[in-house]
């Protein structure tokens, strides 16, 4: 079995789908978590249920506040080790190993990349059940359903009268009290509150990267926001 893992030899495959993999227990891990979802078990605090105790474990720690991980370069500490390998990367190291076989951009995660790559195919996997509006993002798609379906704001500001959808959001607007602006352009010194801000001067700038294409015309742009304006003409023209 151990073998295995040098020649790479995948002598187990699912009887439902086309995955392959060396050992028994890897199979019955993925038809468990990718077909039946069969989950065994549940936290007795919240409604979080898994199928891998191993992830039970570290989600029960979350309860707890046990921090067992700690960052050697900082006094960084969490509860996951998939949190601190991607504090490291994103804070430390910086070490960009996937990148892009069409357009070149380089990853720090393969998930990253893995939504990048729906920039160019079009995919949107995620659907919304209640006015079908279609998404490349999960984290898109369950904002999508607070800010237009449920109104749900679970995430106040202790400084104003704010109430934000996520605490991604909140953890912005915080910015415009505290004037922190973390994101700094490596071109130019530009510093600003968001990433998405810094994407779109480096693509206005810098690069002069146009990734929203009109289907009815030969207009392109930087940012979502024009190209939906745009479309609008197109939509006036015809009435």
């Amino acid at each position: 079995m151990h073998l295995r893992i040098h020649t790479g030899e995948k002598s187990y495959t699912c009887d439902i789908c086309d995955y392959k993999c060396s050992q028994e227990k890897a199979l019955k891990g993925h038809i468990k978590r990718t077909h039946t979802k069969e989950k065994n078990f549940s936290c007795h605090i919240c409604e979080y249920k898994c199928f891998r105790k191993l992830d039970f474990n570290t989600h029960l720690r979350l309860h707890i506040g046990e921090k067992r991980f700690k960052c050697a370069s900082c006094d960084y500490i969490c509860a996951k080790a998939s949190e601190l390998s991607y504090h490291i990367k994103t804070k430390h190291t910086n070490e960009k190993n996937f990148s892009c076989h069409i357009c070149q951009s380089k990853f720090l995660l393969k998930s990253y990349l893995k939504v990048h790559l729906r920039k160019h195919t079009g995919e949107k996997p995620y659907v919304c059940s209640l006015c079908d509006r279609r998404f490349s993002q999960r984290s898109t798609l369950t904002s999508h359903m607070k800010y237009k379906h449920t109104n749900e704001r679970n995430f106040p500001c202790h400084i104003c009268q704010v109430k934000c959808v996520t605490k991604s959001k909140l953890i912005y607007h915080m910015r415009t009290h505290t004037g922190e602006k973390p994101y700094i352009c490596d071109l130019c010194g530009y510093t600003c509150a968001t990433k998405c801000r810094l994407n779109t001067h480096i693509m206005y700038k810098h690069t002069n990267e146009k990734n929203y294409t009109c289907h009815l015309c030969q207009y392109k742009c930087v940012e979502r926001t024009h190209l939906n304006r745009h479309l609008r003409k197109h939509t006036e023209e015809q009435q």
